[in-house]
């Protein structure tokens, strides 16, 4: 990768990436409030405090970084912790899920004097990115300034890897800028290691998402349904994380089960806020009654066949009083998938599409317990859900789902050690 050239040329169209961004920021919520920060313009760290800067892109990243922090701030409780983040949602989450970082800004557009004005004002000991959301730019300057970076939480999925390698040494350069590579699991060693990655340098330590999960008590559980006006023993099927395309299909076959049992409820999740206006027009127009989850009251009751989630964070508490769930991003074309984790902490039989690159790492040990159901077709989907969502509580699927989750847990802990390790060496 030619730096200098990169640097040149982002330097060269910073001008217009900031009245781009400026004009756009118009529109967001957020950004106006925060639009500096997208042009480096960051508090600066104390001189007496050692900084780990983390970057989540997203609220699935972030969700991932809260252990990993957890676990720094246990074993360096003086260090300061600087989180950055690409998106709207990855800034609430971050706000609500790491109230362990001492600053959380967006991360700068990836332009020299963007990314090298909030270098020097974070001044970071280390640089920790999570999943693959490379910034060539801002890597070069952490290699030119001896920072040592870590990639963690790592993951190159199949179609990931096939347009790497189309970068041919471009590849190579962005994996050579990382002092230290924590992948998911062998099949993303081997990617990295494929795409021209140092061996000694890619370790597998796993998904932090399993050290995450924070299951709700049986009385939290409870006063959930009780706060949502669901009664007892009213079958619930949550569909998370849904994404376009999707919300029709679910639709689809939430109008076949009713004809099983008029009680069943539906409870809505879409992957992105901004498309809650979208879905409940589909569901208007499908004569479908519903309640946004922000409107149910402590009086007023749920006489709707659907809650639809217009607020944040809470996917993963509703998971709790579900009998069944669906999680998108995995019937259509490109897909990826979203966490499993989720209701798999509650012994959830949980349905997924075949389009699954992003998790595959967590639905091939969840498929082979028993706990994941892979369907393809709306047709799948609905006889799928009419043997789980009224079959009786299986106490021997809720004990294969508590020692998976137990299997699989402890990598937050490794990566915190690695980071720390790499950060005290200064491995340059």
């Amino acid at each position: 990768m030619n730096v200098i050239l990169y640097h040149t040329l982002s330097t060269l169209i910073s001008p217009l990436m900031a009245l781009g961004f400026f004009i756009c920021s118009r529109f967001t919520r957020h950004k106006r409030e925060h639009l500096a920060e997208h042009f480096g313009a960051m508090p600066a760290s104390p001189a007496d405090k050692e900084t780990v800067w983390l970057h989540a892109l997203s609220l699935g990243e972030v969700v991932a970084a809260g252990p990993v922090l957890k676990e720094i701030r246990t074993l360096r409780p003086e260090a300061r912790l600087v989180v950055s983040v690409t998106t709207d949602s990855g800034y609430e989450g971050a706000e609500q899920h790491l109230p362990m970082a001492d600053l959380v800004v967006f991360h700068p557009l990836d332009c020299w004097p963007f990314t090298h004005r909030a270098l020097d004002a974070i001044n970071p000991g280390v640089f920790v990115l999570t999943d693959t959301g490379f910034w060539p730019g801002l890597l070069a300057l952490l290699k030119q300034r001896n920072i040592p970076a870590a990639l963690f939480n790592g993951r190159i999925s199949r179609r990931s890897l096939r347009r790497y390698k189309m970068l041919g040494p471009l590849a190579r350069s962005l994996l050579g800028f990382f002092d230290l590579l924590c992948m998911q699991d062998g099949d993303g060693r081997e990617a990295a290691i494929a795409l021209g990655a140092d061996p000694e340098r890619v370790l597998v330590l796993g998904d932090p998402k399993y050290d995450a999960v924070t299951p709700l008590s049986e009385d939290e559980r409870a006063a959930l349904r009780q706060k949502l006006k669901i009664r007892d023993k009213v079958p619930v099927w949550v569909a998370g994380s849904t994404h376009a395309g999707e919300e029709e299909i679910v639709l689809s076959v939430y109008r076949a089960l009713k004809a099983r049992d008029a009680d069943l409820v539906l409870i809505l999740a879409p992957r992105r806020r901004e498309r809650v206006a979208e879905v409940a027009s589909l569901l208007t127009m499908r004569g479908v009654p519903f309640t946004l989850r922000s409107r149910i009251g402590e009086d007023a009751g749920l006489n709707e066949d659907v809650i639809l989630v217009d607020t944040m964070g809470e996917l993963a508490q509703l998971y709790s009083i579900a009998s069944a769930a669906f999680v998108g991003n995995s019937l259509l074309s490109p897909g990826g998938g979203h966490s499993l984790i989720e209701p798999l902490s509650y012994a959830l039989p949980v349905l997924h599409g075949p389009f699954i690159d992003n998790v595959r790492h967590v639905a091939g040990p969840l498929k082979e317990a028993g706990l994941a159901h892979p369907v393809e077709t709306p047709a799948e989907m609905q006889e799928t859900l009419q043997k789980l969502l009224w079959a009786p509580a299986d106490g021997e699927r809720a004990e294969r789902a508590r020692a998976l989750l137990k299997e699989y847990q402890g990598a937050s802990r490794c990566m915190a050690e690695h980071i720390l390790k790499l950060w005290a060496s200064g491995n340059r």
